[in-house]
């Protein structure tokens, strides 16, 4: 299975697939929820689904628009006070979320290609969190 058919199985049951990843998250590294204390988690989960589609397109081309708004996210998770050492983790726990969907057609190719591409959306992420991008 590629990513882009993997992150498809991901939307066609994506509110259970981000309620389950936000709780299991949360409950991983309880440190995290002071930063979601004040945050509108239907709209946080609107966020993540459009960062996993943006994930999926950054991972077939580097577009402008895709990397500008990747700088933009991470100029928000900066403000926000997510920290650096956050990123791993929710990766680690997103791609085990994304594995609980997919049954028998998952494997560890599919699993660090989704670790892959993640850590390549960070890295543009990161620049972002180290510069000031206007919206």
């Amino acid at each position: 299975m590629q990513l882009d058919n993997s992150l498809q199985r991901v939307l066609a049951d994506k509110n259970l697939v981000i309620r389950r990843f936000y709780e299991r998250f949360l409950s991983e590294q309880p440190e995290a929820k002071e930063l979601f204390a004040n945050v509108d988690m239907k709209q946080q989960a609107l966020m993540l689904t459009m960062a996993l589609i943006v994930v999926e397109a950054h991972s077939r081309n580097s577009y402008p628009a895709v990397e500008h708004y990747l700088h933009v996210l991470g100029d928000r998770h900066r403000e926000a006070g997510v920290p650096r050492d956050m990123f791993v983790p929710f990766r680690d726990c997103l791609v085990e979320t994304i594995r609980s969907c997919h049954a028998d057609e998952w494997d560890e190719d599919l699993a660090n290609e989704w670790r892959a591409e993640l850590d390549r959306a960070t890295q543009t992420m990161f620049e972002g969190y180290d510069g000031d991008y206007p919206y």
